[in-house]
């Protein structure tokens, strides 16, 4: 027992340190983050995707900066690693289905094809025109301007290399007929909400019932604050950002609909400038008999942004990273 709580003792300790040097890692590679979501943006197709994407791409660049011995250019250093990351995620994606089957053979290939196909559907629509390698490159190179020997350092490629795929993916996309698939939803819409338990969560947040909502959570509940916090247990929630969204003064509400096909809760905001501004965006899991998980979006002002701008709303956006204080 003292052994354990000497151990805690020294994960504490290091807490503190930790976080402060995540805020100055974050003003650093901050002029990039709006380029680096818009990237990740077009290379999942979803605004879901991009911001796990920018979130895996963060957390891979801070736990890599003490093996980093030379000087690097920030820009091409978070590039790299979202390149890398996404092209490790559609081969995963690809093996998955027959990894499946391999395990479970008593399914049918052609139902778990079906399931893989609709829980990846908007990435599945990307890259049917080209494969993940020539379409990381095509971005690189046309969109954000790196030069193919950068490209090629970001990828563990040859120059030949790099511009091979290139031509390749510019002649592809110059031959193929523009896609006619329906852009996926997004709008304010009450069916989203056709649930007893995110019914409750709706009438208490406008009621500004903090303990109301509380009595929603699991005991167990996991409450994810993308790319700054996870808290984990209804009284941990309730002592921390749900006290801190009980003291925020600002006129908010809720409205529950749809961000590009996936049901969410969007929580608005009343400003001097706006009568109705989006703040921030949170998703629930939920069973017969409360929330199990929580997503919220609020340290994430690109994916704001984009949301608000689907909606045609201003949007009221709070930086990357708490910083203490009345957010």
């Amino acid at each position: 027992m003292e052994s354990d709580r000497h151990s805690t003792a020294s994960l504490d300790s290091l807490a503190e340190p930790l976080r402060e040097m995540r805020l100055r890692f974050e003003a650093v590679l901050a002029p990039h983050r709006e380029a680096l979501w818009d990237y990740c943006r077009r290379l999942t197709g979803s605004a879901w995707d991009a911001e796990d994407l920018v979130q895996e791409t963060m957390l891979k660049a801070f736990a890599s900066l003490a093996k980093l011995w030379q000087p690097v250019d920030a820009r091409a250093y978070l590039f790299r690693i979202a390149s890398n990351a996404w092209i490790d995620q559609v081969r995963r994606a690809r093996r998955a289905p027959m990894e499946e089957l391999e395990a479970h053979p008593e399914l049918e290939a052609d139902s778990i094809s079906e399931r893989r196909v609709e829980v990846r559907e908007a990435m599945e629509r990307l890259v049917t025109l080209l494969p993940p390698r020539q379409r990381v490159v095509l971005l690189l190179c046309d969109l954000l301007d790196f030069r193919a020997g950068e490209v090629a350092a970001m990828l563990g490629a040859t120059d030949g290399a790099v511009k091979s795929a290139l031509q390749r993916a510019r002649t592809t996309l110059a031959r193929a007929s523009a896609p006619g698939s329906e852009p996926l939803r997004t709008a304010i819409d009450r069916t989203a909400a056709q649930h007893p338990v995110v019914e409750r969560y709706l009438a208490a947040f406008d009621a500004r019932d903090a303990d109301a909502i509380a009595a929603l959570l699991h005991e167990e509940v996991t409450v994810s604050i993308v790319g700054c916090a996870e808290e984990l247990g209804r009284s941990t929630v309730r002592a921390s950002s749900l006290a801190e969204w009980a003291s925020d003064p600002r006129e908010q509400w809720v409205e529950p609909g749809y961000l590009e096909g996936r049901a969410a809760i969007f929580v608005f905001y009343r400003t001097a400038d706006a009568p109705r501004a989006l703040g921030w965006v949170t998703t629930l899991d939920v069973d017969a008999d409360g929330v199990l998980a929580q997503r919220q979006y609020y340290f994430c002002p690109e994916f704001i942004r984009h949301a608000a701008r689907a909606l045609g709303v201003p949007a009221v956006t709070h930086g990357h990273q708490y910083v203490g204080g009345a957010s």
